[in-house]
């Protein structure tokens, strides 16, 4: 993931929009660098963030509203199966 996504998250308490945006770092030769970190937000409630390693992940929520945990891993797969629109055709 390079640009940030919104993701239509159900929830057994209905539907709620989940801004995802990629951290990255620039490193020597300003080449950027993807952290594994991801800032999740929600309109009108709080903020979040996952990290990721492809394997393993840590997420904290300081929303009112709190993400539960089955949700926390819709995220990371829809986190882990995203391909870009511009280089999904790219790819192809």
């Amino acid at each position: 993931m390079v640009n940030p996504v919104k993701f239509h998250l159900d929830t057994r308490d209905g539907e709620r929009l989940i801004k995802i945006e990629p951290v990255y770092e620039e490193i020597t030769g300003r080449d950027l660098f993807a952290t594994g970190r991801y800032i999740l937000s929600e309109e009108n409630d709080g903020a979040g963030e996952i990290r990721f390693d492809g394997e393993l992940f840590e997420w904290e929520w300081n929303g009112s509203n709190n993400l539960e945990d089955e949700n926390i891993f819709k995220i990371i797969k829809f986190i882990s199966e995203y391909n870009e629109p511009e280089l999904a055709s790219y790819l192809d």
